[in-house]
């Protein structure tokens, strides 16, 4: 009975929005987002707690699962159970139960991977490659309107075409990259 209230209340805190704050909370720690990622690629079932701690284990210390050793995965054994398994729950992104070892991912979860959009140094955000190309079409437009040569040669139509098709290979490569950074995306390719 108690083990039902305990799913009960689990399942109303996942139905309920993840604050903006907590999410950031949550990918904050890197166990976190290794748990993340593969309890999202492995949405079918719950996960058994003993695969999530030799996953984790494997991605921290960079080795193959069957070259890990004892303390590195006690290490993440006691990291999962005593801080962010609890935590996750807590926060209604993940279920966890005890007693039948399992781990899956809630609805909540989804709202997660929303905010998992690494930007690399050299490159720049995709909110503002989309700006600029904004304003590279106003600009280009606005040169035909005003008969600035040599787009006042260039018929309307042809500049038109032109920035749809830089608009639409760019939103294909904005695609592309993004489903990459989804959670689990890095899975799929193991």
């Amino acid at each position: 009975m108690l083990a039902r209230l305990r799913r009960t209340l689990r399942s109303a805190a996942a139905e309920e929005p993840v604050p903006r704050e907590t999410v950031f909370e949550i990918l904050r720690n890197e166990r976190r987002r290794h748990v993340l990622r593969y309890l999202k690629a492995h949405p079918d079932r719950p996960v058994a707690f003993d695969d999530l701690v030799e996953h984790v284990a494997a991605r921290e210390n960079d080795v193959p699962p069957d070259e890990l050793t004892a303390t590195q995965r006690k290490r993440v054994y006691s990291g999962l159970t005593q801080t962010h398994l609890p935590m996750l729950a807590e926060r209604g992104v993940i279920r966890y139960d005890p007693e039948t070892r399992r781990v899956d991912l809630t609805d909540a979860a989804r709202r997660v991977e929303f905010y998992l959009e690494p930007v690399p140094e050299s490159r720049i955000p995709w909110s503002y490659y989309f700006l600029g190309l904004s304003l590279v079409a106003a600009a280009l437009l606005g040169s035909k309107a005003l008969a600035i040569p040599p787009f006042d040669a260039a018929p309307v139509a042809v500049l038109l075409g032109l920035i749809v098709l830089a608009f639409l290979v760019s939103s294909a490569a904005c695609v592309r990259e993004t489903g990459r950074n989804r959670l689990g995306a890095d899975l799929d390719e193991e």
